[in-house]
């Protein structure tokens, strides 16, 4: 039997994967090509690419939907299918399609004009795809190294910008040295276990005698703590996230809102599946790590984004408080702390997305000015009364303010975590949150009751009638209406929610 025939029934697992490695590398070759050619007149190839790129997200998506149902582990172990795995997959690449969605046009106006930018994306997205898949601490480690290059990369893809190389220098460095702990940490582990698959380790653990189980515990602590380490890092967990609001800051808007939104998914997802492998044999150890990380990140990040006057960095530390509350649904290490994490990433994503929306309308309104600063959206609500009311909302379901989704996301994690008696972090997380809400407010003053500085400048009338002084893109549009509506509803309604988190999270068990 040859070693082709050998995996050839795995590879009807990998159809989305393929197709979009495939597409990846079609476009690469036509851009290459029709970029270059001095018949067309070197082309912009940015605007056209960008709905293709769509396209082939839009063509993935459909079909991951058949993964769902199926539980398989192919290659050896290396690559797990389940529903956690089609579920997240599904999620990433709906909000990747968002995303693109909503910075064309912020790429335009930046002038992002390189076409490989488009593509890193996508080769982003297909590393965390295999990431989610991934079963194996080898097949993780080269999943998250495909996936971070790509980061790298788009964090300095702003060639005339010295910020934009500062952040892609300390993001290639400080991820160099993560990702040295993470492989650290895999070595250990394969010295003591002889194997790097999730299944194997976890079987080796459950059969071994008691003397056995001493002498590993001592040495898979220590990996565990390295490997945990690196997941911290790639989280942006305090207080491992100083690259977090440099990276933001420096990066271009539409980087920046990929980097926010989209690569926690996957990095929960993979990390949780190795946790609940190692669970049984160290929970006292993992609770007391998760804790710690979880704690640090609230506070550093709710008192960290008070002084900011920068919205980037101020969503970046908003990012890493939200991290916190995270970390404190892993420490739950039950089924219902799962569950409540799933519920809450989706919800942030949602709630994300569309501040990011409203950012970037402001960002782009005319070319007349830029959303850097708090002080830019001064005044919006007499620009555009809906686009504020859109941003207040996102901004107050991600401080956790009831009738909206972010309530009951953060209701369900401090259930789950006060049902598994860490009631001590739990208080002092709700304390935290209370004081992020503090910055939301200052978010919604500004775009409320200050006065704006472009008011004068950005009406104009047409024919006599006034027009829109601060006009949104169709595609905004359509996500902030989405957004603004579904931050409502999944309050009112939230089944499906709690249906989909319940079957990502069952899989685990």
């Amino acid at each position: 039997m040859s070693f082709l025939s050998f995996f050839l029934n795995d590879f009807k697992f990998f159809l989305p994967e393929i197709f979009l490695a495939t597409s990846i590398l079609s476009l690469t070759l036509y851009c290459s090509l029709v970029a270059t050619s001095r018949e067309l007149g070197f082309p912009v190839m940015v605007k056209s690419l960008n709905k293709l790129c769509l396209l082939v997200l839009f063509f993935t998506f459909l079909l991951v939907g058949n993964e769902q149902g199926c539980f398989q582990v192919v290659y050896q172990n290396t690559f797990i299918f389940d529903g956690l795995t089609a579920s997240s997959k599904q999620v990433i690449l709906f909000f990747t399609f968002v995303c693109l969605l909503i910075s064309e046009r912020s790429i335009l106006t930046h002038k992002i004009n390189n076409f490989e930018y488009l593509l890193l994306i996508l080769s982003a997205v297909l590393g965390l795809m295999l990431l989610i898949s991934s079963y194996d601490l080898i097949s993780l480690y080269l999943c998250i190294e495909l996936q971070s290059l790509c980061l790298y990369a788009l964090a300095a893809s702003k060639k005339d910008s010295s910020l934009s190389t500062e952040a892609g220098l300390k993001y290639f460095i400080l991820g160099s040295f993560s990702s040295g702990l993470l492989l650290f940490g895999i070595s250990l582990i394969y010295g003591c276990t002889g194997s790097t698959s999730f299944g194997s380790i976890f079987l080796l653990l459950a059969s071994a005698d008691n003397s056995s189980v001493t002498v590993l515990i001592e040495v898979l602590s220590k990996a565990l703590f390295f490997i945990s380490l690196a997941f911290f890092f790639k989280i942006a967990a305090a207080p491992l996230h100083m690259w977090s609001p440099d990276v933001y800051e420096g990066s271009p808007m539409s980087s920046t809102v990929f980097f926010a939104v989209i690569p926690k998914l996957a990095l929960f997802s993979v990390f949780l599946r190795f946790f609940t492998v190692m669970g049984p044999n160290f929970s006292n150890f993992l609770l007391s790590l998760l804790v710690f990380f979880s704690l640090f990140s609230a506070v550093v990040g709710s008192f960290g984004a008070l002084k900011q006057k920068k919205l980037k960095r101020l969503l970046a530390y908003s990012s890493v408080s939200h991290v916190g509350y995270l970390l404190l649904a892993m420490a739950s290490c039950s089924f219902e702390g799962n569950q409540a994490l799933f519920l809450y990433l989706i919800i942030y994503m949602v709630a994300s997305v569309t501040i990011w929306s409203c950012v970037f309308s402001v960002d782009t309104v005319g070319n007349r000015f830029r959303a850097k600063t708090l002080a830019d959206f001064a005044g919006v609500a007499s620009l555009n009364p809906l686009l504020a009311l859109t941003g207040m909302l996102s901004f107050f379901s991600l401080a956790g303010v009831p009738p909206l989704a972010g309530f009951l996301a953060k209701l369900s994690i401090f259930h789950a975590a006060i049902c598994s008696s860490i009631i001590l972090a739990s208080v002092l997380s709700i304390l935290t949150s209370v004081v992020a809400s503090f910055y939301y407010i200052r978010l919604v003053k500004n775009l409320y009751f200050e006065p704006s500085r472009v008011v004068s400048s950005l009406r104009y009338s047409h024919k006599g009638v006034e027009s829109l002084p601060l006009s949104v893109s169709r595609e905004c549009s359509v996500v902030l209406g989405v957004g603004f509506f579904s931050l409502v509803i999944l309050f009112a309604y939230p089944t499906p929610l709690f249906l989909l988190s319940q079957k990502m999270a069952l899989c685990l068990f």
